[in-house]
């Protein structure tokens, strides 16, 4: 044994002593017209695996060139791709300072980068490329732009979208991560719905990446990460000034400006953001929608390897709604399909925000960051989904609050190095939030308050620790482990947990609680070719119960944490320079959980799930300036140990796509025609009510002149008559005898039209 081990040790020296005599290249990238440098650019040696991104300042340091004569690609979206060539000898130390000049979106040059995918469906240059061809209209425009993720709203523009995603109707978040600049969009123990996650605070023009991840593979991904996440980052240097007027049918409205503040620094920026939105939507009674945003970031590099971030936001909007409608009330001619029961719906939401990051980075061996943040939010709804089913006089409406204050701390470090022939990626990390919240359920007719449900006072913590090992063993075959482990802490003060409290029926407690959990992950990627990769990933994620569930007395057998195990098998394929294919099978499975019924201050005990699934992805670029993409998914949900028929998980989207053409023409023309389809699904467990599909079609296109760019966008080009939210829902009118349980919907936007005009000065 020890001469074996000698003869390894004696293996790595020598793979140590070899490497340490090949060429290092290093330099400055930047553009050809503008002399700041480039932030991650991809240098690849070209027909290899090994590569670097360039840093802070555009400079890179590409180390153990192999001797020989190599080509040094340098890839960069929305630039042509620069290819150096030059003869590398041992041990001699290369300077070279690489111009790119800017051009066309190019396929080709981001399917091929440094930092490879470690699963079919987490490319970010993909996601990058999706950004940037595909038209988007608002924040919940760019979640769509997650293959396989639909959105619907039914409560008003204000109010978050509900979310499907891999066989998942994950409520307004509980089973999708999201974060924007590191901060959560996710809220926990949320007066509406566990995880409700409100992106509305978002210009969408100042969202310069996109990062996608299916399934609960990765350790930077914690909580409501388990059909998958998606992470915005927000430009740190906008190219131009911007105003923007939109108008279109409805009484719509909507202003945008970005605006450049001069620094004293090269190496400085600074700008500001702003958007007002307002409408009164499709509805018979007007929403009188109105939202506004506002977000300052100032961003300066410290010295040569370190910046300092600053972000500011603030957003507030209010409207009115008219909910879900029953579909006897169409059917018999007692309202019309944008008529209303009750339109004294809505609410009101506001968050403000402040974030502070310190960024480190030596070369690209070294990559350090800390961020810290809070954030204040309040949240106020009316709704009425049951009408008068058990109030005949008043009817059912009810107030739902969160008043909260939310901070936390993320950071990570990575470091890179080589074993020999192995060259390893290793990144640790850890964050805290903590989330103090006041909540309040109320019975509300026509918005005032009648009898208090529920009012609770919630602190809960999250800390965090992970880590995750980077393992390339060759241009075949590479492996990637990780580990997170979570610890919450769950403290409520009921207020109505008290003994001269009447009681009103619901179950109330005060206590604290904790929870822990450890969740491990194992990626495999094999490359027979430098066109295929094929992927093998497993892992364990979870979300958590809200905290008024977990202290429940009665409720304590029910694990806190309910784990989901996934596991899936993809291909990336790249044909020719134009094409790029990606399929995926995927199953995952989820522990029984607790579900806290917001509207109703209760709980109810969901049983465990599983669920199977195809994702497909194509993206082609037929010229130069059109490009053409389609997304496929399919997927079962079944609840386990129910009876066959009656183990249906309402809602659970079976089949979803969406694609279309892009078009980019250098002569300024921009135009889009893209498609959205759901199909009939389950409404309930024994698919007795069935929520209806549907296939939606728009329209965009655009046209610059210099500095001035008009556009237009028309929804529903076919006018098709169709359903957005769905819910089976036992309801009473005021004149029925009996309540009935079926189909409620809120109805899809019909034909409708938007122009504008911009300005980029």
């Amino acid at each position: 044994m020890s001469r074996i081990a000698t003869l390894i040790l004696c293996h790595i020296l020598a793979n140590f002593t070899a490497m340490a005599q090949n060429t290092t290249l290093s330099g400055i990238v930047s553009d050809k017209y503008d002399p700041v440098g480039l932030v991650g650019v991809n240098i690849i040696i070209k027909g290899t695996t090994q590569g670097t991104v360039s840093g802070l300042h555009g400079d890179y340091l590409l180390k153990d060139i192999p001797a020989g004569k190599q080509i040094i690609q340098f890839i960069y979206l929305g630039y042509e791709t620069y290819k150096f060539e030059f003869e590398a000898v041992e041990g001699e130390i290369h300077q070279q300072n690489i111009s790119l000049i800017p051009g066309s979106i190019d396929l080709s040059s981001v399917t091929v980068v440094t930092r490879q995918p470690f699963s079919a469906a987490s490319s970010k240059a993909i996601r990058d490329f999706d950004l940037k061809i595909k038209p988007v209209r608002s924040a919940q425009d760019m979640l769509q732009l997650a293959p396989g993720l639909i959105i619907a709203q039914h409560a008003g523009g204000g109010k978050a979208e509900q979310i499907f995603m891999r066989g998942f109707d994950a409520d307004h978040g509980t089973d999708v991560g999201i974060t924007v600049d590191g901060l959560p969009v996710n809220m926990v123990s949320h007066g509406h719905g566990q995880g409700y996650a409100d992106l509305h605070f978002v210009i969408p023009e100042i969202i310069d990446g996109l990062i996608v991840s299916k399934g609960p593979y990765f350790s930077q991904h914690g909580n409501f990460s388990t059909a998958g996440s998606v992470a915005f980052t927000t430009t740190d240097h906008p190219d131009n000034n911007l105003v923007k007027l939109e108008g279109g049918m409805f009484n719509t409205a909507k202003v945008t400006t970005v605006l450049k503040i001069p620094t004293s620094g090269d190496h400085q920026s600074a700008y500001m953001a702003g958007q007002y939105y307002y409408s009164d939507g499709v509805l018979e009674s007007p929403q009188h929608f109105n939202r506004m945003n506002l977000y300052g970031k100032f961003h300066t590099h410290l010295t040569a390897q370190s910046e300092l971030g600053i972000g500011v936001g603030a957003f507030t909007s209010a409207w009115n709604a008219s909910g879900q409608i029953p579909q006897r009330a169409v059917e018999g001619g007692l309202i019309s399909r944008q008529g209303s029961i009750d339109d004294l719906e809505g609410g009101l939401t506001s968050r403000y925000n402040l974030s502070l990051d310190y960024h480190f980075m030596e070369g690209y061996d070294h990559d350090f960051m800390v961020q810290a943040y809070v954030s204040s939010y309040n949240f106020k709804l009316f709704s009425n989904f049951t009408f008068w089913l058990n109030d005949s006089i008043d009817g059912d409406m009810i107030e739902q609050t969160d008043y909260r204050t939310l901070y936390g701390i993320n950071t990570r470090y990575s470091k890179r190095k080589s074993l020999g022939n192995i060259r390893t990626h290793s990144k640790v990390g850890g964050s805290y939030r903590g989330d103090h919240i006041d909540l309040g359920l109320w019975k509300s007719p026509q918005r005032i308050r009648k009898s208090v449900r529920r009012d609770d006072a919630v602190h809960e913590i999250n800390m965090a620790f992970w880590i995750e090992e980077d393992l390339v063993f060759s241009r075949f075959f590479k492996m990637q482990l990780g580990l997170r482990g979570d610890y919450f802490t769950f403290d409520v003060t009921d207020h109505l947990d008290q003994p001269n409290f009447a009681g009103n029926g619901l179950p109330h407690a005060s206590g604290y609680s904790q929870a822990s959990i450890l969740s491990p992950k194992i990626n495999l990627v094999l490359s027979p070719t430098q066109h295929v990769d094929i992927f093998l990933n497993s892992g364990t994620g979870f979300h958590s119960n809200d905290a008024r569930e977990v202290v429940m007395r009665h409720v304590s057998v029910i694990k806190t944490l309910p784990r989901a195990i996934g596991s899936e098998v993809g291909i990336h394929i790249k044909m020719g320079k134009n094409i790029f294919a990606s399929l995926a099978g995927w199953y995952l499975h989820m522990e029984e959980e607790l579900v806290y019924i917001g509207d109703e201050g209760g709980t109810e005990i969901s049983a465990e799930t599983r669920r199977v699934g195809i994702d497909a992805e194509l993206r082609m670029q037929l010229t130069g300036w059109l490009w053409a993409d389609l997304d496929l998914n399919l997927a079962d949900g079944r609840y386990i140990g129910l009876d066959s028929g009656s183990d249906y998980i309402p809602l659970a989207p079976r089949i979803t796509s969406q694609g279309g053409l892009n078009l980019l023409h250098p002569g300024g023309l921009e135009a889009a025609i893209r498609y959205r389809y759901i199909a009939d699904r389950p409404a309930n467990e024994n698919n007795t009510v069935v929520a209806r599909g549907s296939f939606i079609a728009h329209l965009m296109f655009a046209y610059r002149i210099r500095k001035i760019k008009v556009f237009g966008q028309l929804e529903n080009i076919t006018n098709t008559e169709w359903n957005e939210a769905q819910f089976d829902t036992e309801s009473r009118l005021f004149h029925e005898a009996t309540s009935i349980s079926e189909l409620h919907f809120t109805p899809g936007n019909p034909f409708n039209f938007c122009v504008g005009i911009s300005f980029i000065f």
